[in-house]
């Protein structure tokens, strides 16, 4: 997803966005992820060592540092 529409999101939208890249699995070596499953979600970011998860990653967290502070939700 390009920065500028990541620019037009609410920041809970940007919020579970953040929560979905963290959630994904650190490097393909050490992944339980089958390659009939790979294939599947091919085209998807699935590992933190992928260049567009970390190009993914800190655009998120930069625009985040401009937003307001939003408090969890309990319950």
């Amino acid at each position: 997803m390009e920065r500028a529409e990541l620019e037009q999101m609410p920041t809970g939208a940007l919020l579970a966005r953040l929560k979905r890249l963290r959630w994904c699995e650190d490097d393909p070596e050490y992944s339980d992820i089958l390659p009939d499953e790979l294939a599947k979600v091919e085209g998807q970011i699935l590992y933190k060592c992928d260049t567009l998860w970390k190009t993914a990653y800190s655009d998120l967290k930069e625009i985040l540092a401009t937003r307001e502070h939003h408090s969890r939700k309990i319950g």
